[in-house]
């Protein structure tokens, strides 16, 4: 490499490329780097998680050149991102960087000197598996005249073996290339690799390949599964030391805070030192989430997803420490743990979590798969109670629209601002309420009602209204299917004293009928309607 590759680049102009960076998005951002004076000596100042997130956000195909450009542990780093899935290697997701990385190698001694740096400096077991999964190795002294299965072989040229490529294409490209090239590095060291593909184990190749990956995410900022889960355990009693930060240059993925929230307002008013630290925790307590919710890196849209949770839970700690005040929020983040902020929000998360469980256990809301109360409620506690509280986001229809299905038809979401914390407590309030006057009218679903088609409140209640009105007991009795039409037509106008006299649970239940009740209006008009299409009302088979 010539000595202009090697010189680092100056602080402050790192500093503003980084903050450029922060600002922008795809190809712009590969733009802003190749643009540079010195885009290699850019390239390898940042940190290797983050130009893996940038690669996959512009396209590899579009980002070669970062990939040639990295240096040797950041080209390591992308395949401890890329090649593996949960804890098991991934072979054929290795081949396309590999061959990312070697192309234009064979144009000039520079090109040629970095990839051999890079696949020099990769895992050796990495190597194994990736070439024991693409290749067939026929060893000519057991076997001198083998049967091949392709037309894509070679023979070695010390004439020991015939590999055959099980791979076609680009990817057959890619393997035949490493090969050639492990040959023309060293032919003895070659040979003994694809002799070692004959014997050794792969699952202990890949248990020695994945504590060194751990190792160097460790380096990262990612924790381990279980450090990962101990950043959503209850707020200790005693403030918790620090996590640490990752010891990785600042970045501009990962990092970035966004604007206006809180939490960049009170961090805008912290010493640079201070902000520089903070950005660094908040890089661990982001690949806390992505560790512990098991995200693909190779997933934008999840790892976006897991940064802006993370960044919400530290921000609902913060509010929860200083309220509203950037001065107390920016010495909270001076003298706290970002853990310990991290930790105080999913709090808020869990008291509610919390309240939703009794409600459940209490019978009165039913299950969480077989939920009582009308969407969105019904769905929210379901949303609630799952091992992390989500947010559900039907709760921001008009009130109006609660009791359809399009109030149902939303899923379930990490909580991202204090709003959605305060939205949900009222409606959890709703819930509790509207649980209670059920139990009061005596409300229960049939035996053995379970499933999305298991009736919901509102139409117990509509039921029961119906039998009523036709001269029977206030009780959520099956309609006899000849009784439908009558029963609609019983059923208009909906006002119900004991509603009227139960105050806001009253009226939400008195609304959420008459939401399922407008399913009914054909059967007043006369329309012939199949029972079993009829989910206002509970009709005997």
């Amino acid at each position: 490499m010539t000595k202009r590759e090697e010189k680092p680049i100056d602080p402050a102009a790192l500093a503003e490329v980084r903050a450029a960076l922060s600002r922008a998005t795809g190809k712009r951002r590969l733009d802003l780097i190749l643009d540079q004076p010195d885009p290699a000596a850019v390239v390898r100042a940042l940190p290797a998680d983050d130009l893996y997130l940038t690669i996959r956000e512009v396209g590899l195909a579009d980002a070669v050149e970062l990939v040639q450009l990295a240096s040797a542990d950041q080209f390591r780093a992308f395949l401890d991102l890329a090649a593996w899935q949960g804890d098991h290697v991934a072979p054929r997701r290795a081949l396309p960087w590999l061959r990312a990385a070697r192309a234009g190698s064979t144009d000039s001694p520079r090109a040629a000197a970095r990839w051999k740096a890079k696949l020099a400096r990769l895992d050796v077991e990495l190597v194994d598996l990736v070439l024991r999964d693409a290749l067939r190795i026929h060893d000519l002294d057991a076997d001198p005249d083998p049967h091949l299965q392709s037309d894509r072989f070679l023979r070695t040229p010390e004439n020991r073996f015939i590999v055959e490529f099980d791979a076609d294409g680009a990817e057959y490209m890619a393997v035949r290339g490493i090969v050639d090239d492990l040959y023309a590095d060293d032919p003895f060291k070659a040979t003994r690799l694809l002799a070692s593909l004959r014997s050794e184990l792969p699952s202990e190749l890949e248990e020695t390949a994945l504590r060194w990956r751990t190792g160097r995410l460790s380096d990262l900022g990612y924790p381990s599964p279980e450090e990962a889960l101990s950043w959503f355990a209850k707020p200790a009693a005693r403030p918790a030391p620090p996590a640490g930060t990752p010891g990785r240059p600042a970045g501009f993925f990962l990092e970035r805070l966004g604007r206006g929230s809180l939490l960049a307002r009170a961090a805008a008013r912290l010493a640079p030192e201070e902000r520089a630290h903070l950005e660094l925790e908040l890089v661990t307590a982001a690949n806390a989430v992505l560790v512990a919710d098991a995200v693909d890196p190779g997933d934008l849209d999840e790892v976006r997803a897991a940064v802006e949770a993370a960044r919400a839970l530290v921000e609902l700690g913060l509010e929860a420490v200083a309220g509203a005040d950037e001065a107390r929020a920016a010495e909270a983040l001076a003298t706290t743990a970002v853990k310990a902020l991290f930790q105080r929000g999913f709090g808020r998360l869990l008291e509610l979590r919390w309240r939703a469980e009794r409600l459940l256990a209490s019978g009165r809301a039913g299950t969480r798969a077989t939920p009582l109360l009308d969407p969105p409620l019904g769905e929210l506690l379901s949303a609630l109670s799952a091992r992390r509280p989500r947010y559900f986001p039907g709760l921001e229809l008009p009130r109006e629209a609660w009791g359809t299905l399009a109030a149902g038809a939303f899923e379930p979401r990490p909580f991202l601002a204090s709003a959605e914390v305060a939205r949900t407590a009222e409606a959890l309030g709703l819930a509790e309420g509207l649980a209670a006057l059920g139990e009061d009218l005596g409300l229960r679903p049939p035996a053995g009602a379970a499933g999305p088609l298991a009736p919901r409140l509102a139409s117990l209640y509509l039921t029961a209204l119906a039998n009523e009105r036709l001269g029977r007991a206030f009780a959520p009795v099956p309609i006899p299917a000849a009784e439908l039409a009558a029963a609609a037509r019983a059923l208009a106008p909906l006002d119900d004293p004991r509603l009227a006299r139960a105050g806001e649970a009253g009226q939400l239940l008195a609304a959420l009928a008459r939401a399922r009740d407008e399913e009914l209006a054909p059967l007043r008009d006369g329309a012939a309607v199949r029972p079993e299409h009829v989910a206002a009302l509970l009709v005997a088979p």
